[in-house]
């Protein structure tokens, strides 16, 4: 702890002394297009910052800011009280220097906790000018609700990760564009989405515990029309409800999924229910989990068995007409990976290419050969075998590219 206590205290002084030396009156004969700052709002040394940032603002010595307070630490190992603190020291800090909220471009916060008024005001208010916002264990507190209405914000990517927050609604935020959102404490996903005309892109991922079930996608996305959609399932349970026709809407001008983590048990015949209802459909990229490095007990008791609901895939070929590429990562020779390429291939006429990747985990290689009794094909004649197995049995012009781990020297 002195350790980490000189380091701090030493980056905290350079920073200073560079703040000094780069914002002092008369230093710069050109303005700063964009000034990044990294520090706790909540140190000594934060006011005297945070005074000469201030006035090169005023001067027009600088032309906006990204800001970070805070560092990431393990969920829940922050106390209430120094999240309550922090967030008391972002507002006075914003209070007393506001030329900084007015310019900020990006602002990074970590481990704080907000009433509903400052995070509306963060948002909505004080930060006119903010593009992208970063918050890590970061809301208005456990079991509690918030409501972001900002009309008048520029913002346009939006990331928050741990949030323990029962609700999160987003009611009007017009120019966001790209929405992330991992982990949530909460038995279901925290998330709904209300006027967001120009979301183009959504990525979602957790490792849901045993707790946490399954939500309906289409309750997230009913207002929107994205174009690219990632998930990612971290080789556990698939928090998604089934659901097929009441993604059409959402999926109607979607371009790009993604599908990551999905346990190796679950096979990925289900995936083609998705992809019915997703006409517009040109890049698939799906990555299968399938790892021996972990200690299964350990997973069992914290994440509970993995479970994947009952998808309905049409009986009719539903065509893809639009997909050019599939990627599958984590692919195996077993008939039941070899089917599914298989499906996309024939329906998607306009398929140009299927990369066939390794998945290479060290921890894995380390342990030997997983138990899955059909691997990655290893050499030339293997994928010769694959390939031929393919164009005997499914009608498709597309390339097959295997793509495999590059062991370095």
């Amino acid at each position: 702890m002195m350790f980490c206590s000189l380091s701090w205290k030493r980056a905290m002084l350079s920073l200073r002394d560079a703040a000094r030396s780069v914002l002092a009156p008369g230093s710069r004969r050109c303005a700063v297009s964009r000034l990044r700052i990294s520090l706790f709002v909540t140190s000594s040394y934060s006011s005297e910052v945070g005074h000469l940032v201030n006035g090169a603002m005023e001067n027009g010595m600088v032309e906006g800011i990204e800001l970070t307070s805070g560092v990431e630490r393990i969920p829940f190992d922050v106390s209430s009280e120094e999240t309550a603190r922090h967030a008391d020291s972002v507002n006075g800090f914003f209070a007393k220097y506001p030329s900084i909220p007015c310019h900020l471009r990006t602002l990074r916060l970590y481990n704080a906790t907000f009433t509903e008024a400052d995070m509306h005001n963060l948002i909505g208010n004080a930060c006119t000018q903010l593009r992208y916002r970063y918050l890590f264990q970061c809301d208005t507190g456990p079991r509690k609700s918030f409501r972001i209405d900002a009309p008048s914000s520029a913002l346009s990517k939006l990331e928050f990760f741990s949030c323990h927050s029962k609700q999160v609604e987003i009611a009007c935020l017009p120019k966001l564009e790209l929405l992330i959102s991992g982990y949530w404490s909460s038995p279901y996903l925290p998330l709904t989405l209300g006027d967001v005309p120009c979301l183009e892109e959504v990525e979602i991922f957790c490792s849901a515990e045993s707790y946490q079930g399954p939500f309906k996608l289409s309750g997230l996305l009913c207002h929107t029309r994205i174009n690219r959609l990632t998930l990612d399932f971290l080789g556990q349970k698939v928090w998604l409800r089934p659901e097929k026709h009441q993604l059409r809407s959402a999926f109607s001008n979607l371009s790009g999924l993604s599908l990551a983590g999905i346990f190796v048990g679950f096979g990925l015949l289900w995936i083609v229910a998705l992809l019915e209802v997703a006409p517009a459909l040109e890049i698939l990229h799906i990555e299968v989990d399938d790892h021996t490095c972990r200690d299964e007990k350990q997973m069992l008791e914290t994440f509970g068995e993995r479970t994947n609901g009952s998808w309905e895939v049409s009986e009719s070929a539903t065509r893809f007409p639009l997909m050019k590429e599939l990627l599958l990562e984590g692919f195996n020779a077993t008939e039941e990976h070899v089917a599914f390429v298989g499906t996309i291939m024939e329906r998607a006429s306009s398929l140009q290419s299927v990369i066939l990747k390794e998945q290479y985990c060290q921890k894995c290689a380390a342990m030997g050969e997983s138990l899955t009794q059909f691997r990655y094909p290893k050499n030339e004649d293997e994928k010769v075998a694959v390939v031929n197995k393919f164009r005997n049995r499914f009608s498709s012009r597309a390339e097959i590219i295997f793509s495999d781990h590059k062991f370095s020297k």
